[in-house]
This record gives structure tokens, C-alpha cells and sequence, in this order.
């Protein structure tokens, strides 16, 4: 939806009623109000746009504040509305109405909901706080630091904090989005395929990779056996509001709840070194370090708060999660090589794939060592 048609459509008395929420004015007018779209260019299927809407109220005195509220529109889908996908559509609505939010850990922030609107159309207007963020690059200590928070946050609940138990909370996540990437599948024709397999390199990644596809079943099984925790499972840099005087309190802020779920340990990790390397934010010449530096924090977190379980079940979550990616990228890589196999980004895929699989391999290596209790 454009900015204009947010404008058109929007009642200005509830504005004016959000916006009260917002500051805490009473009585009070608004002046003037601007609307800016915030989202991201690749959209979740269930996402029409997120907005930041700013204003300045006025009261009966003529004290002035100026206010800002985030709008997100979701947009219902026939093909997502099943609680058991793991993109069901009115996921994050359901978190925000039910209150689960405001019963995470203390340390763990998360944005206030002033407001949902269902409207005639089937659309669901999200109204929530905003709650800032310092807008710079990431730094390896922020990484660092984020994957010790969500260590320390996770543990509570292996430490025995009662798991939500709403129908809608995806107790299969991984499963449920392996099912999706299947759609996506690619197989090259055999001509195409032929030259493709001429590349050593690419042939080694592709053995591997169908030595792997048949662990995927018992994989999933172990996944499901792990202590559960609350996770987030879209843990990444857009998702994670970085904020220095939030941080010197111990404090991570998390938005974008849309895939919240009950699943294994180390799965959240795992799926952030996952996303942060193929949007190249962890360079693939450093994924070695990163990938040390995410599970050594997380575990620290874990420790820092109490959890001593058992390090090799979280490492197989992680390992596995990553892993797990493959079947979303070796398939693009495929499409990619058969366009242009000298482009950057076949390049890349070839790359990030490659790490893929020896993960893969050791993942595979722990699994064969866990005790499940």
C-alpha cells in the first residue's frame, strides 16, 4: 500500500486516539502528522508495508509534543492459514493481542502494540511503539553481544519458564519451512547439467549435498527432541534494534514476530549465521570466526544464566540450522550457474554452499554422539 492511500485511509479521530496513547496527552489536537514508509524491499509474503507515522499533538494549554507510532498492514492468505505453517499469516497479531510479549524475559525488549485493527477488507493494521534504534554498521562485538543476550534470554526458559502454549506458536518451524523450500526445488536439464558437473568444485559441493539430503528426516527428528525454548527464528540485523544505552543495561530489542515459535536450541543462531552470511553481512572470508563467535557467546549466555546442560545438543542445533539452509541455496545456486556461472553471485552461492556442506558433515558427526533424556 502506497503512503497515499495509508493517508487516505486513515481516521484522523483514531489517530488522534493512538497518538494520545503515544505521549500521554489527554486532551490535545494534533497539528501536523507525516507518514513515511520503512519496510523492507524484499516483503514477507504477509506484509503490505511498515510505516512510521510522526506527529505533533497540541493541548488545551498549547504545550506541544511530537510523537511516533509504527504501522504495519498484514494481508490475509489463504495460502498461510494454517497455525501450523510457519508463515501462518496472523501470527504476529495473535502475539501482540494475546499478551505473550509482555511475559518474555526481563532482559528481552520488545515493541508495544497500541492497537489492532481488523478492517472490512480482511487486513490487520498493527499500531506499535516505536522504540528507536542507532542506525550504523554492525560491529563484531554487536554480534557478540546479541548472541549472548538471546543466549541468556533462551536459557530462562530451559531453566524452567513455562513455554507459551498457544495453538497458533509453530511447534515445527524448521519442518514446515523445509516443506516450502521443496516448492523451489531446481533441476537443471541434462544438457545443462552435464556442463555444470565439468566444475570439480561444484561437483564435490552437489555429492556432498545428496549425501546429505537423506539425513534431513532423522535431522528433523533430533531438531524436535532438543530442549525447547522460545524463539524467534528471523534473528537477524533487521530484526535487532542496536542501541548503546539499551545495551548498557543488559537489554536486546527485538521487532518482527511474525515466525515466533517453541523449537530446539541453537536453532535461532543458527538460522542468523545463516541469513547473515548469504546477506553478506558475515563475510565468507571470516565464517569461521563468526561461526565461533556466535556459538562460543551463546553458549557463555546460556552458562551466564544458569544452563548446564549439555553443549552438544545446542551445537547440533546450531550446526543443523545452518546447515539446513542448503535447501533454499543450492537450488538458487543451480538456477544462478545455469544463467552465468562466471556472475558474482554464482560465485557466492558456490562459496556459501560449500561451507553448507562441511557444516553439514559435522552436524551430522555430533548427531551421532547425542543422549537425548
Amino acid at each position: 500500500m502506497s503512503v497515499q492511500n495509508i493517508a487516505g485511509e486513515l481516521d484522523k479521530e483514531r489517530l488522534l486516539q493512538l497518538s494520545k496513547a503515544c505521549i500521554g496527552f489527554e486532551f490535545g489536537a494534533i497539528t501536523e502528522w507525516t507518514c513515511k514508509s520503512i519496510g523492507h524491499e524484499n516483503k514477507n509474503f504477509v506484509t503490505d508495508g511498515v510505516y512510521r507515522i510522526t506527529g505533533t499533538s497540541e493541548n488545551i494549554g498549547g504545550e506541544r509534543r511530537s510523537w511516533s507510532l509504527i504501522l504495519k498492514i498484514v494481508i490475509p492468505d489463504p495460502k498461510r492459514n494454517d497455525p501450523a505453517h510457519y508463515n501462518y499469516w496472523r501470527r504476529e497479531s495473535l502475539a501482540y493481542g494475546s499478551n505473550l510479549l509482555e511475559h518474555v524475559p526481563s532482559n528481552l525488549l520488545t515493541p508495544k502494540c497500541y492497537a489492532i485493527d481488523n478492517k472490512d477488507n480482511g487486513y490487520i493494521w498493527l499500531w506499535m511503539e516505536d522504540v528507536g534504534q542507532e542506525v550504523r554498521p554492525w560491529k563484531r562485538e554487536d554480534y557478540g553481544y546479541v548472541t549472548e543476550k538471546l543466549g541468556e534470554i533462551q536459557a530462562e526458559y530451559l531453566l524452567g519458564k513455562l513455554l507459551p502454549e498457544f495453538e497458533w506458536l509453530n511447534r515445527h518451524w524448521m519442518r514446515s519451512w523445509l516443506h516450502e523450500c521443496e516448492k523451489y526445488r531446481y533441476e537443471p536439464d541434462p544438457d545443462t547439467r552435464e556442463i555444470l558437473l565439468s566444475d570439480k568444485r561444484l561437483a564435490s559441493i552437489l555429492d556432498q549435498y545428496h549425501q546429505f539430503e537423506p539425513w534431513i528426516k532423522d535431522w528433523l527428528a533430533a531438531l524436535e527432541q532438543l530442549p525447547k525454548t522460545f524463539s524467534h527464528q528471523d534473528f537477524y540485523e533487521q530484526n535487532i534494534l542496536l542501541h548503546d544505552a539499551r545495551q548498557r543495561e543488559g537489554k536486546l530489542t527485538l521487532i518482527d514476530w511474525q515466525f515466533a515459535s517453541i523449537s530446539g536450541a541453537g536453532e535461532d543462531l543458527g538460522r542468523f549465521l545463516g541469513l547473515g552470511l548469504s546477506r553478506g553481512q558475515v563475510p565468507v572470508d571470516r565464517f569461521q570466526d563468526y561461526r565461533d563467535l556466535f556459538i562460543s557467546s551463546y553458549i557463555s549466555g546460556l552458562r551466564k544464566a544458569g544452563w548446564q546442560g549439555d553443549e552438544e545438543l545446542v551445537r547440533f542445533g546450531y550446526l543443523a540450522a545452518f546447515s539446513l539452509r542448503s535447501l533454499w541455496e543450492v537450488p538458487k545456486m543451480l538456477k544462478k550457474l545455469a544463467q552465468n556461472p562466471d556472475s558474482l553471485e554464482s560465485k557466492k552461492l558456490m562459496s556459501i554452499t560449500e561451507l553448507q556442506m562441511e557444516t553439514a558433515m559435522e552436524a551430522e558427526g555430533i548427531r551421532g554422539r547425542l543422549i537425548f533424556c
